[in-house]
């Protein structure tokens, strides 16, 4: 359920960031179409649809999406946020040119949810799952020269 509670603060015109009950959502804009998504914290469900109306505004703008995300700082997401995820995932799938999700190799149960999320919603090779930083930052740099995160 979404709390009440949440802050959108825009950061910078490509940035923006979700805030709610210890969780965030940054989202930045690496050029048209290609998004950035970084998480931190522990979304159990408290942004609702929130945090997937930001991809969406991004299709809205620009149709197609590459979405890049980095959650080195996320707590597994509860059941009903995998499976919003999935449906969301399965649902925009031709509009999704990649989903390229940086997993810690230490969180073995974070790497699950995300492995089930991408049998479920039948991404197959549209949805990468990356357990080394390196690999995952020459994957946007591929996209974005240059870009760091």
């Amino acid at each position: 359920m979404a709390s009440q509670s949440i802050q959108r603060e825009t950061l910078d015109g490509n940035t923006i960031r979700l805030s709610a009950d210890r969780c965030s959502f940054t989202y930045r804009r690496l050029k048209p179409g290609i998004l950035l998504m970084t998480i931190a914290g522990n979304d159990h469900g408290q942004f609702g649809a929130a945090a997937i109306d930001e991809v969406n505004a991004e299709f809205e703008r620009f149709g197609i999406v590459t979405l890049y995300v980095d959650t080195r700082a996320a707590a597994g997401p509860s059941t009903s946020v995998m499976e919003a995820w999935t449906a969301y995932f399965s649902a925009n799938r031709s509009k999704l040119r990649r989903v390229a999700i940086m997993v810690p190799p230490e969180s073995k149960l974070l790497h699950l949810t995300v492995s089930i999320v991408q049998h479920l919603s039948g991404m197959g090779g549209v949805l990468q799952i990356f357990g080394d930083i390196d690999r995952f930052q020459a994957t946007i740099q591929q996209d974005v020269p240059g870009c760091v995160l």
